[in-house]
Order: structure tokens, then sequence, then C-alpha cells
């Protein structure tokens, strides 16, 4: 069950937003050095948002505990406080950009 690698089908996509809550800066900034490492992206244009990709054999339940563990282990890792955050998976492309 692993994500998607350059140039393999993609299945799900995945697009969380994150409110890293009262957690230092400095954790913030390790948090983002952490979910890099576990294959997301942060979008840029929507603040705290990342997405990343699975390949077609993952299922919907797998891809959310796949999320679940991603977060779960940069919690314990950097000893964060409490977090909130929304996930939304689909076989569709996420869109974002900014708009005038």
């Amino acid at each position: 069950m692993k994500k998607l690698i350059k140039n393999y089908i993609v299945g799900l996509n995945a697009l969380i937003s994150l409110d890293l809550k009262n957690n230092s800066a400095e954790t913030k900034e390790f948090f983002e050095q952490e979910m890099v490492k576990k294959e997301w992206s942060k979008i840029r244009e929507v603040k705290d948002t990342w997405v990343s990709s699975f390949n077609e054999d993952v299922h919907r339940d797998q891809a959310l505990n796949v999320i679940q563990e991603d977060i779960k282990s940069i919690l314990e890792k950097l000893e964060m406080d409490k977090i909130s955050l929304a996930v939304q998976l689909a076989t569709e492309d996420i869109v974002f950009g900014e708009f005038n």
C-alpha cells in the first residue's frame, strides 16, 4: 500500500486541511518537513492544506488508514498538541489555485 510513485497510474487523490492550533511555529515547521517525507505536497495558496495520491489498487479505507498513520506518527514524533483536520478523497484531480 504505497503512495503514488511518478509514472504510476493514480487511484485516489487526497486533500487534507489542518489546523495546527496552539503548536509553536518551530513545531509547525518540523511538521511540514515530516509531511514532505511522507510524500505530501503543501498547497501554498491555501493555508495548511496538503495533497497526495495513492495507486489505483488502494481502496478508500486503506487510504484513510495511511493518512491517519501519517498524521499520527508525526504528532507522536514531534510531541505535538491536538490538531484538527478535514480529509477529502476522490478519483478526480484536486483543483486549486489563486482566484481574483
